[in-house]
């Protein structure tokens, strides 16, 4: 369920980036964040710039005292305008009335006026004070450039798969059946290794979140729904074929490819037993290609793990060996 709060006030998306860039120089209170941003209201517009930008989850506040989370920690180290606008967008699909809003508008491509209908219906307060929202709303999805420019619908124009991928609870598992154990959460000791809040830091990892969108966008094309929960990345169900996908960075030299795959590997195996899907495929994908060099880790994932690896050179195409399509079935590239 949606909140007031969590529609923000602050006019301009590009000066909410501008909040992190304040803290990270040491500007914490609302009256300093406004004045490095440009504006004078006595700390009121500063405020409001602060409250949107930890909708967006670059900031933390406690007190007047505004701190930078991970996310806002990488946004800071940005350097082109166009790197922290696309940035900016990513934080806004991760939201939960933005990604509402760009679900209903990949799905209905409406009017103006359609989609001012629906902003109204779903904002959960005054209709003048929707009205007022709705202009803040849209300017950022302009701003962010996630819409398609036209003259009679609204569409959405990129980061499709993160809008259509579905939060799914860990409780109900991974197909619906009974299990005879509950899987582990996040606040609760389990005897799955992976640390939740370093799962966390990754996930915020721009290389990682578009191979997160890419692939979803793969499987909605199929008329599969991408699913996520706190610990898998990504899974898909067709009719009780299941597959988990482990999305792992790797380095320009691929100096990091080797631990990156000895991490996805046992996530892969401790997720399908404690979700108990023993006939899950398991699939590692990454941003890089194995190198010549590490060419023995295609047959030790395809014949002595039965994972399969897959590539993206452009974050929409992804390529895979011949052994690893025969592992993957009716979820080959």
């Amino acid at each position: 369920m949606v909140k007031t709060a969590d529609f923000p006030q602050a006019d301009r998306l590009e000066q909410v980036g501008q909040v992190a860039l304040a803290i990270s120089k040491g500007h914490h209170a609302d009256d300093e964040i406004e004045v490095y941003i440009g504006l004078d209201s006595a700390g009121r517009q500063g405020r409001y710039y602060r409250s949107a930008a930890e909708v967006l989850g670059l900031i933390s506040n406690q007190q007047n005292y505004a701190v930078l989370t991970p996310l806002g920690e990488e946004f800071a180290t940005l350097k082109s305008a166009a790197a922290r606008m696309d940035f900016l967008a990513r934080c806004l699909v991760e939201t939960p009335v933005f990604h509402e809003a760009l679900l209903f508008i990949h799905q209905h491509s409406p009017s103006d006026n359609q989609l001012k209908l629906w902003f109204r219906h779903f904002y959960p307060g005054a209709e003048a004070t929707a009205n007022r929202r709705f202009q803040t709303f849209t300017n950022y999805l302009r701003d962010a450039g996630l819409l398609q420019p036209s003259m009679s619908k609204n569409q959405l124009k990129k980061f499709i798969g993160n809008v259509v991928k579905q939060s799914h609870p860990p409780t109900k598992g991974l197909t619906g059946r009974k299990r005879n154990h509950s899987p582990p959460t996040a606040s609760a000791k389990s005897v799955i290794r992976v640390d939740i809040d370093a799962q966390k830091r990754e996930r915020a990892n721009q290389i990682h979140w578009k191979l997160i969108d890419s692939k979803s966008a793969f499987l909605d094309a199929r008329q599969l729904e991408p699913l996520a929960n706190e610990h898998i990345d990504l899974f898909a169900d067709d009719e009780g074929d299941v597959i988990l996908y482990e999305m792992k960075s790797v380095d320009s030299e691929s100096g990091n490819l080797l631990s990156q795959v000895r991490k996805a590997v046992a996530q892969l195996y401790e997720y399908r037993y404690i979700y108990e899907e023993p006939k899950a495929r398991l699939c590692i994908v990454t941003n890089h290609e194995i190198t010549q060099k590490n060419d023995w880790l295609i047959d030790y994932l395809s014949k002595d793990r039965l994972i399969a690896y897959e590539w993206t050179k452009d974050f929409q195409n992804f390529e895979c060996s011949a052994r690893s399509r025969k592992i993957l079935g009716g979820f080959v590239p």
